[in-house]
């Protein structure tokens, strides 16, 4: 065991409370986005999918770019614009919501969203903003209200299995720790407060049954809702976003980085330098395959799995509980 392993959960709780310090402070600052964001500046970019898709090294790419301020989620920021919006409690022992409509965007979450999110184009003198949150997929009534249906999306989708599998992986193995902090899982979060609220809202929100989501029992049956979830909310959304959202897939990335990112520079109303190009697409990794145990689910989610799959030419299938792994 390396010799600074054992401060590493005291570091990252030191760190995570600075981080909200900094975010209440922000608070108070009044920033020129409040009065209004210039039209000739890009609209704020938000980039969503289920986690474990690719928005990490697609984010990394995008932070590189010399026009583009970056925020990689900013749980801190979201938890002082709404405590309730920290669905993991990484900030703040509240209940959560996961999902967020239009209608609850109130005059005191708008302020604290100009602050702290639009705010950063301001202190980083970036012209192109953009921020990673997977659980933006939960949110885009509240960021539709929230920038007066001017944002644009970015959703990348991954092979279903791949992501469940990675997901089983990281919530059963924890590698990230926090000092007091023993009922904190990385994926699922304090006392799996993320699982409660997709078991709770999906089923009302008119994901599955709640019959067919009390039937999963695993982190892989967990995380492939999730991904099923994600996947119906930006099917819910694709016609009112229109043309502002651009949907990709993680093989089509890994495949043409190139290609790939000049799309997106395109879509964010950024250039694509080539020496942004030749420096960042050396970064992407071909595809990697997640393997592990056959993935069972309820049969109706099972056939939905199988239907995304198909959709997206994804290999992988699951089974329906009780049947044998085709």
């Amino acid at each position: 065991m390396p010799l600074l392993d054992p401060l590493k959960p005291l570091a990252r709780t030191a760190k995570l409370r600075l981080l909200k310090r900094k975010a209440d402070r922000l608070v108070r600052i009044t920033v020129a986005a409040e009065r209004g964001e210039s039209p000739d500046l890009p609209p704020p970019v938000f980039i969503f999918a289920c986690g474990r898709s690719g928005t990490t090294i697609l984010g990394k790419l995008l932070a590189l770019h010399p026009e583009v301020c970056y925020l990689r989620e900013p749980y801190h920021l979201w938890a002082a614009i709404d405590p309730a919006l920290d669905v993991t409690n990484l900030h703040v022992r509240i209940p959560p919501k996961l999902w967020w409509e239009a209608d609850e965007a109130t005059d005191a979450i708008r302020t604290r969203f100009a602050r702290l999110i639009l705010g950063e184009r301001e202190r980083t003198g970036r012209r192109v903003l953009i921020e990673k949150t997977p659980h933006n997929v939960y949110r885009i009534g509240l960021l539709e209200a929230l920038t007066n249906s001017r944002a644009r999306f970015i959703h990348i989708v991954r092979d279903g299995l791949d992501v469940a599998r990675s997901i089983d992986r990281l919530a059963s193995n924890q590698p990230y720790r926090m000092a007091g902090r023993a009922d904190y899982n990385q994926w699922w979060g304090s006392n799996d407060l993320k699982w409660h609220r997709l078991r709770i809202e999906g089923p009302s929100r008119g994901h599955f049954s709640e019959n067919d989501v009390a039937q999963l029992k695993s982190n892989a049956q967990k995380g492939a809702y999730e991904w099923l979830t994600s996947l119906g909310e930006a099917d819910r959304w694709r016609p009112v976003l229109g043309d502002r959202l651009l949907e990709i897939t993680y093989p089509t990335l890994t495949a043409d980085p190139i290609g790939t990112l000049s799309r997106l520079t395109a879509h964010i109303g950024a250039s694509a330098p080539r020496s942004w190009l030749d420096r960042v697409s050396p970064m992407v990794s071909s595809e990697r395959r997640n393997e592990g145990e056959a993935l069972t689910l309820p049969p109706a989610m099972a056939q939905a799995f199988n239907d995304w799959q198909s959709r997206e030419n994804f290999p992988g299938r699951a089974a329906s509980l009780g049947e044998a792994t085709r």
